[in-house]
């Protein structure tokens, strides 16, 4: 699959070896020259140093008919544009944002972005599930793996 990731940081180093290892084609795109730089001698994938947000920088990076685009921007409405922008101009048929305010996860869902990531809500889950886990095994007691 081809592969846009637009902005981010530490993430996005991760984030590409995890998709290069699945032999997945990447681009990346990312305003910070000194990052850009940085990854082009890490990683042997096209890296564009501009704003995501613009569009004559998706046009060289060619994301056209992408498959999916990633969105790792610090601000939410970044984000938003850039997905809506890759889905609908540039026939990308699938976009990916994270979003650093829990409101606004059903809000770009009703957008049109198909999936919306935010760290606070997933911590809330994992505390939930943790917690309803742990409240679980103090109520059942078990012995030899029957609960009696």
């Amino acid at each position: 699959m081809k592969i846009v990731i637009a902005g981010g940081q530490n993430e996005v180093d991760f984030l590409i070896g995890s998709l290069l290892e699945k032999k997945h084609k990447l681009v990346v795109i990312n305003q910070d020259k000194a990052y850009c730089e940085y990854l082009a001698e890490t990683h042997q994938i096209t890296i564009i140093n501009g704003d995501p947000c613009k569009q004559y920088v998706l046009d060289d990076a060619g994301i056209k008919g992408s498959d999916i685009l990633i969105a790792l921007t610090p601000n939410d409405a970044d984000n938003l544009a850039i997905c809506q922008t890759a889905k609908r101009i540039y026939g990308v048929k699938k976009v990916v944002c994270t979003v650093f305010s829990p409101k606004n996860v059903e809000v770009f869902k009703k957008l049109g972005v198909n999936t919306v990531i935010s760290a606070s809500n997933m911590l809330a889950c994992y505390i939930e599930q943790a917690f309803t886990a742990e409240s679980l095994r103090k109520t059942l007691s078990i012995e030899n793996e029957q609960v009696i």
